[in-house]
């Protein structure tokens, strides 16, 4: 019996560009587009790189916030805002909707998956999200193109995160340090993935940057 191997929602986006693949979390991910200092170049100005494959948990309802207070998780005091629990991200989306995602090698999401399920005050969603990283110099230039409100300032400062809209397209967005890098992390419904993907990107090539792998920030090997 083989495998199954999943696919990022924006996959299809991405198969004209030749990206080298590479599998985390079972879903095959493009590691890289081209030359590693291309990528590097990229980085520095304007880029977008896919990171669907992250394992994710979501859950809302009433009881939410103690239901996984209850399985140790530390939470962000106020609403959307987010944090760290050792090293899983942890929003909270409003008062009583969160969503986790971990990083490579961690396995919180999946835990979490496996002992929790929908009750008495609390519902855990199934998402498929497509999921992105922008950086670079021009990078609110870039916004202020895709975005009616100003998320360059003081909006996502301190740890606040904001559920907008980006090309039409509903998101949340926070602004993280990933490899000592400034940076904005992006996530929308993954039905709507392609269509974000290939808008970002083509503003992104018009101001003189481009796609960059997953192993521009992370290392999947």
């Amino acid at each position: 019996m083989q495998n199954v191997v999943l696919q990022s929602s924006v996959a299809f986006a991405q198969t004209s560009l030749k990206p080298e693949l590479g599998f985390i979390n079972g879903m095959a991910i493009a590691n890289r587009y081209a030359d590693p200092d291309v990528e590097s170049r990229h980085a520095a100005k304007l880029t977008i790189c896919d990171v669907s494959c992250l394992s994710r948990f979501a859950i809302k309802g009433p009881a939410a916030a103690d239901t996984l207070k209850a399985k140790g998780v530390e939470l962000p005091a106020s609403a959307n805002s987010w944090s760290r629990h050792d090293e899983t991200l942890v929003m909270r989306l409003g008062s009583s909707e969160f969503l986790l995602e971990d990083p490579i090698g961690v396995q919180q999401c999946k835990g979490l998956s496996e002992q929790l399920q929908s009750g008495d005050g609390v519902h855990v969603v199934l998402r498929n999200d497509a999921s992105f990283i922008l950086s670079g110099e021009l990078l609110d230039e870039l916004l202020a193109q895709v975005c009616a409100i100003d998320l360059s300032g003081p909006m996502l400062a301190d740890n606040r995160l904001a559920m907008t809209s980006i090309a039409g397209v509903s998101v949340i967005v926070l602004r993280q340090e990933v490899a000592g890098q400034s940076l904005m992390r992006l996530w929308c419904d993954g039905t709507f993935g392609v269509y974000l993907w290939e808008t970002l990107l083509d503003i992104i090539k018009e101001l003189g940057g481009g796609p960059v792998g997953f192993n521009q920030f992370f290392n999947s090997n």
